[in-house]
């Protein structure tokens, strides 16, 4: 009995239209099999992996509009969504960039990018400010990362920002149930955004602007670190929610064709731009291995970043956000196909 349960409750994972297909049939199957003396664990894992196989490949599902509507929007959600959870965090693993140099304490420049013979660089030793050592070659691999890394984050943004306004306007215009509480899910983003804002607003008249040593005449340090810790929760918290709002947005909403067509065009574009990140990602930490490699061999100057031992594990992390992200927007692609053959 303890077997049949678990079967029924494996069962459950497999999509809506194949249980109402063929779930007599394998429970049959199932019981029999276990009845021969099979393992229950091993009928219940063959079980398991055949509803992973029916959700992800969609074998036999029948060809009806909402059906697939259901499979392209949540695949065009998947493919966007890890774009929007990964790239803040390769900004913020990557950390602040610095000069250093064996010789001494390198004095950076106003300009985040340095130039090609670090001419602009100073130390400030025994004897004064002297001109430091020339920067390591590799630093204009770790340059040339960051910029790029930084032009895919915006890239990024404004694509994002597109589906989402994409995602609202199909809302609004669609006659899904609830309407006004899919609109407000799909809207999440904006009000973390303003709530953001608004904490930074309050922060500002309470900070010092004027010392007696090292003491405030006015304002409230205490009360600027407070407001900065509860933004800090508010924006991550923010984030999280808004994920998962827009996810359910676009679960629930119900779009046209044409709107899908965009969206697997955003998923498609989003998945790419997400590849090139990584790529970037990968050259930056080369490029910053290298340039210690030269610095141990020779007098150069080298950048430094504050999270740069984060590189690994946020690697791997990015490589799977990269690889669903890329199967997710090619799901979106083959679904839509069925859509436009299903609606011609």
């Amino acid at each position: 009995m303890r077997g049949k349960a678990v079967v029924e409750q494996v069962l459950r994972c497999y999509p809506t239209w194949w249980r109402a297909r063929f779930e007599q049939e394998v429970r049959s199957v199932a019981e029999d099999l276990l009845a021969e003396g099979r393992s229950p664990l091993g009928v219940c894992l063959n079980l398991l992996w055949g509803a992973v196989r029916t959700r992800t490949r969609a074998t036999a599902m029948p060809r009806i509009y909402e059906l697939w509507s259901v499979r392209t929007r949540i695949s065009i959600a998947a493919a966007t969504l890890p774009a929007l959870l990964m790239a803040p965090l390769v900004l913020v693993a990557m950390g602040n960039s610095s000069p250093h140099s064996s010789a001494g304490r390198v004095i950076p420049p106003s300009l985040p990018l340095f130039g090609a013979g670090g001419a602009n660089l100073l130390i400030n030793s025994k004897r004064g400010f002297v001109a430091a050592p020339p920067l390591a070659p590799a630093v204009s691999i770790v340059n040339d990362a960051a910029f790029a890394i930084l032009v895919l984050f915006l890239v990024t943004f404004v694509v994002l920002i597109s589906g989402w306004g994409s995602l609202t306007g199909a809302i609004r215009r669609s006659a899904t149930p609830h309407r006004r509480s899919v609109v407000l899910l799909a809207w999440a983003p904006v009000f973390s955004l303003l709530a953001d804002l608004a904490l930074i607003i309050a922060q500002d008249p309470e900070r010092p602007t004027r010392y007696v040593g090292s003491r405030p005449v006015n304002g409230n340090p205490h009360a600027v670190l407070v407001l900065g810790t509860i933004l800090s929760i508010v924006a991550a918290l923010g984030w999280l929610v808004s994920i998962l709002c827009v996810a359910l947005a676009a679960r629930r909403a119900e779009v046209a064709p044409s709107d899908l067509r965009y969206g697997r065009t955003v998923s498609l574009m989003v998945a790419g731009l997400l590849t090139l990140l990584l790529a970037a990602y990968l050259c930056w930490g080369i490029g910053l291995a290298l340039q210690t490699h030269q610095a141990a061999h020779g007098n150069f100057t080298t950048l430094v970043n504050s999270r740069q031992d984060l590189w690994v594990p946020m690697v791997v992390i990015l490589s799977g956000a990269v690889t669903l992200s890329t199967i997710c927007a090619s799901t979106a692609r083959r679904s839509y196909r069925v859509i436009s053959l299903i609606t011609v």
